[in-house]
């Protein structure tokens, strides 16, 4: 008993020891400006989670270790960190946070320089590597969607290594012709930059090597660019090494992609439809009759034995992605490396379909003296792709009574006995040599800089690039593959490409200080030149079909073989001059001209000048603002300049013969030479845009909200248009400069810290884009209705480009409005219930071609992006949701509704019945086609639907592994995540909900929703 005592009082005195040994700091913490108060400031004791925040009075007491020195970490948003020594005998601290200017001082690439944020005059918006890395992709393109305003970005296909579409403020050219060989950009695109080099493409960039992605929209900012930024700059900017000792980082993830797409009819639901067909006729009245509806061998059996097939599950799968990527990262004060290696693999969703992506990036900044400095910016990118014919279109439309696989397990070329010309959706998946699609690409990317700077303010910089790509696509698809299933022959060809781009830049930049002035010059020369070689070669009828598409010498000589191998070069020179000035850092003046030369265009028209202004007012900076404690930045920017095309194809402005050796005298053959469809015009010039931009950036207590908004009006004229001619000219199109376009819109971008707590914080960014475009002025000045696929191809007089042209559908003739319908006609046929009910805009009860209209455009009204991101901890969670609305688009899949049914159709599709008076699709019929009976005039426009839908674009829960752990496994930082992509996506429209409108409406390789789980390490 007595040793127990002892023990307990032994305890109990260490217990009271070590209360002894702690003491309590107080404090009050205010604003240095205005000594007041803050609310929320973290105190921690540095190395350790001992730490409080402060309340509503700036007061904090935190209980420290007694009779020793520690440091105080003192951190505030928008306020400049403080550590404290706070000595044994310190019990009250007044502490003073200066505000932190760096969201202000933080550099803006641009282009030919960089800018601090508070001197930008253009609209410039920036992501860096974290928001970048958010998404899991291999694109970094992708990973931006909906975070930059003006941008409108939209995945282009679901199929294994598609890439995403840009178009920033809108389409202004009316023609996507490209720009050139192996430029990569079409007359809509931005021009990419990356490292400050032109010619690269961003998808054959590793995300994880990109620093920061800075989005040129208006002319002052693209202007320095001239013709190539005309439709926004796009720079990208790598990671570069550092001084100190050598950094190794590891980024990895494992994914799932799940199809998306509408399901086909089969059981009760298919037979309902064939039902409702032939009963429409008069041909079934009950389930006696079944047998009667199935005539073809082996449908009724299969009915009764209930021997469905669902063709579209069989086609499908689950994709898989991975993606490794190494960085080193190091250096000294002179030298400074950067180095990666990547690893992109995604199996596609579809069988064959898949993309393997390596990349190797090297960048070296080298100082070789006080006033030389050079560097070398290299990557090499190797890609393999295999692609496929779509099989879901014939998945979606044929008979569910067919029988996919033979006694051995073999796939059926033709499934259903009674249709042998309809092959079986599974066809190509039969062998390795019935259908391939295979492309091989590697891309080198070696470029080079010097800088001189002999005086302060004073340097010289002269950057040369390479960009090489040689690729080879091989496509071989045997005579019972779903290509050649028609004609019954095989097909192979092969296309090899050598591109070459190069790019000289020199720049001359002097910054000088003249008291409460900064003047900031740049001259630039800018050369560009682009060759392209391709070689061209098919054939039908290959000898084998394991030679696939390789010695098409072994094809059939019945039939002519194909063989081209043209060369495409062009070049641009241009000058540029930019004038950066700012008076007592308030009142700013951006002044740029461009002087561009393109090869491309006709002689006395090749050159052009293209100027910009901008200014910019930092009010922030006014007396009268000093005492608004609540505003820390507000700035108000204005600029207008014009910018210049000239994408048409190289030698768009020369008529071009060809040989053709069909011509003969007699017996005897001769060489006839003919003209291109496309003839020359010598008076055609460039392309101009006018945009006029007034931008808003502000800032509130401290920068914990921050918000840029730009309005925006671009007028492009002398539009570089192909216009037909007529037959007897003998020749089918020219180049002019004819039309007109507007674009106007508004977008902003808003941030905010919601919550800053020692243990808990939330943070916010909303952005948000609308832009209205219109054509104002074609050739004729009225509409032009495309003679080829017109709903889709049409160019609509103050209307979007991208419009659709067909008849306004207004739903379905219902029993009651029999009387009505029954006095439209189309010749002797007498509209009746559940046909389709169109506007009749003309009022002469009839349907014709005047009857069609504009119907809706794919240019949605807006788009936004709303980003959260929480982090408790060692644990974030980041939610990004994303909206697109107002845009119609062309759900291809809805025309494959069967109306005789005989084949299949989607199971979304809801269609008339007496019992059923859907305004949605017409009622079915025996032996009819969408196309072939009167009652479905205007079936066209069943395609074109409500393509608005919102999205949880991305939901990412991470979980950092504290310091201590981490560093047993010798690791700085450690991270793992769960990633989800699409996980919810909600149409506007019940006819799509089964499908992922961002892909447009296409059938083929639709989007899928993705589940990722992956770590970054450091070590």
């Amino acid at each position: 008993m007595k040793r127990v005592f002892i023990l307990w009082f032994l305890l109990l005195g260490t217990i009271i020891a070590s209360y002894a040994q702690t003491r309590s700091i107080t404090g009050r913490i205010v604003s240095a400006d205005k000594s007041e108060p803050l609310l929320g400031v973290t105190v921690v004791e540095k190395g350790t989670t001992n730490g409080i925040s402060t309340d509503t009075k700036g007061e904090f007491a935190l209980n420290v270790p007694g009779n020793q020195r520690v440091t105080l970490v003192v951190s505030y948003i928008g306020f400049k960190s403080q550590e404290l020594n706070v000595a044994p005998d310190q019990a009250r601290l007044d502490i003073r946070l200066a505000a932190d200017a760096a969201a202000l001082d933080e550099v803006v690439v641009i282009g030919y320089g960089t800018v601090k944020k508070r001197d930008l005059t253009g609209s410039v918006y920036s992501v860096k590597s974290d928001d970048i890395v958010q998404t899991p992709t291999h694109n970094a393109i992708e990973a931006i969607q909906g975070r930059v305003p003006g941008a409108d970005i939209v995945r282009s296909s679901g199929a294994a290594g598609a890439n995403s579409t840009i178009s920033i403020r809108g389409t202004r050219s009316i023609s996507n012709v490209g720009t050139g060989a192996g430029s990569g950009i079409d007359r809509n695109s931005p021009l990419t930059i990356i490292d400050g080099f032109q010619g690269g493409n961003i998808a054959d960039l590793n995300p994880n090597d990109i620093e920061s992605i800075e989005v040129l929209k208006d002319a002052s900012s693209t202007a320095i660019y001239g013709a190539q930024g005309a439709n926004g700059v796009i720079i990208v900017t790598t990671k570069k090494g550092a001084a100190g000792k050598i950094r190794v980082s590891y980024n990895g993830y494992y994914g799932v992609n799940e199809y998306r797409f509408p399901k086909s009819r089969i059981g009760e639901d298919y037979l309902n439809l064939r039902r409702e067909a032939w009963r429409t006729t008069g041909d079934w009245n009950s389930p006696d009759d079944d047998a009667k509806i199935f005539p073809d061998v082996g449908e009724y059996p299969a009915v009764q034995a209930n021997q469905w097939v669902d063709w579209v599950n069989l086609v499908k799968r689950n994709g898989t992605q991975q993606n490794h990527s190494v960085s080193l990262r190091g250096g000294s004060d002179n030298t400074k490396v950067f180095a990666s290696a990547g690893y992109f693999r995604e199996e596609g969703m579809l069988r064959n379909n898949n993309y393997n992506r390596y990349n190797l990036r090297l960048n070296v900044d080298q100082n070789i003296s006080k006033v030389v400095k050079t560097g070398f910016l290299s990557q090499i990118t190797y890609f393999k792709q295999n692609d496929r014919q779509n099989p879901l279109g014939q998945a979606t439309s044929i008979s569910p009574l067919g029988v996919p696989y033979d006694a051995n397990g073999a796939i059926n070329a033709y499934p259903i006995q009674a249709d042998q010309s309809r092959v079986s959706p599974l066809a190509d998946e039969r062998g390795p040599y019935v259908a391939r699609d295979n492309t091989i690409r590697t891309n080198i990317i070696a470029n080079g800089y010097l800088e001189i700077t002999p005086v302060k303010g004073l340097s010289l910089r002269s950057n040369f690039g390479t960009n090489i790509t040689f690729s080879r696509r091989g496509i071989y698809n045997d005579k019972t593959s779903l290509t050649q299933a028609s004609t019954r022959t095989s097909v192979a060809s092969s296309e090899t490409n050598f591109n070459r781009f190069y790019n000289w830049d020199n720049i001359l930049s002097y910054t000088k200080d003249f008291g409460d002035h900064t003047f900031t010059l740049t001259g630039i020369t800018n050369y560009i030149q682009s060759d392209n070689d391709n070689t061209y070669a098919s054939g039908t009828n290959q000898l084998l079909a394991s030679q696939l598409f390789y010695d098409l010498s072994s094809t059939s000589t019945a039939t002519t073989r194909t063989i081209r191998s043209p060369y495409v070069g062009s070049k641009n020179m241009a000058y540029a001059g930019r004038l950066n000035y700012s008076y007592h850092g308030k009142y700013l003046l951006t002044l740029t001209g461009r002087y561009d030369g393109a090869s491309r265009l006709a002689p006395g028209n090749k050159w052009d000048f293209f100027p910009s202004a901008a200014v910019g007012w930092n009010i922030s900076d006014e007396a009268f603002l000093k005492d608004v404690e609540k505003i820390n930045n507000l700035k108000i920017r204005a600029s207008y300049g014009v910018a210049g095309n000239y994408a048409i194809d190289p030698y768009g402005t020369q008529s071009v013969l060809s040989a053709s050796a069909r011509m003969g005298f007699g017996d005897v053959p001769a060489t006839a030479y003919l003209f291109q469809p496309t003839v020359g015009n010598p008076n055609l010039g460039w392309e101009k845009s006018a945009t006029t931009d007034i931008g808003l950036d502000l800032g509130m207590f401290n920068n914990r909200v921050s918000a840029t908004v730009d309005v925006y009006d671009t007028r492009t004229s002398d539009i570089l248009l192909l216009r037909p001619l007529p037959i007897s000219s003998g020749v089918q199109q020219v180049y002019e400069n004819i039309g007109a376009t507007r674009n106007k819109g508004i977008e902003f971008a808003l941030t905010t810290q919601n919550v800053q707590t020692k243990d808990f914080k939330w943070s916010s960014t909303i952005t948000f884009s609308r832009n209205i475009e219109e054509i104002t002025k074609l050739t004729s000045g009225t509409d032009i209705i495309a003679s080829s696929n017109p709903e889709s191809n049409s160019l609509l007089l103050g209307h979007p480009i991208r419009s659709f042209y067909t008849y306004r559908k207004l739903g379905i003739w219902q029993t009651n409005e029999a009387d009505i319908a029954a006095q439209y006609k189309i010749g002797s046929y007498t509209f009746k219930p559940g046909d389709i009910k169109l506007a009749d805009l003309n009022g002469d009860f009839t349907f014709s071609a005047a009857d069609q209209t504009y119907i809706g455009s794919n240019v949605p009204k807006w788009v936004g992006g709303f980003q959260n991101t929480f982090t408790y901890k060692g644990f974030d969670l980041n939610m990004f949701l994303f909206a697109r609305y107002g845009q119609m688009i062309n759900a291809e899949f809805l025309g494959r509704y069967n109306t005789a049914g005989s084949g299949n159709g989607p199971a979304i599709i809801d269609y008339w019945t007496p019992e059923n008076p859907t305004n949605d699709f017409p009622r079915p019929r025996k032996g009819t086609t969408l196309s072939s009976y009167q009652g479905y005039t205007g079936y066209q426009a069943l395609n074109f639907v409500e393509g608005s839908y919102f999205k949880l674009r991305t939901l990412t829960l991470g979980y950092t592994i504290p310091k201590g752990i981490a560093g047993k496994a010798l690791l700085e930082n450690a991270r793992i995540y769960a990633t989800a992509s699409n996980l919810l996506v909600l149409a506007k429209s019940h006819l799509i909900k089964d499908y992922d409108p961002e892909r447009g409406g296409s059938e083929s390789t639709p989007l899928s929703r993705q589940f990722v789980f992956g770590v970054n390490l450091n070590f």
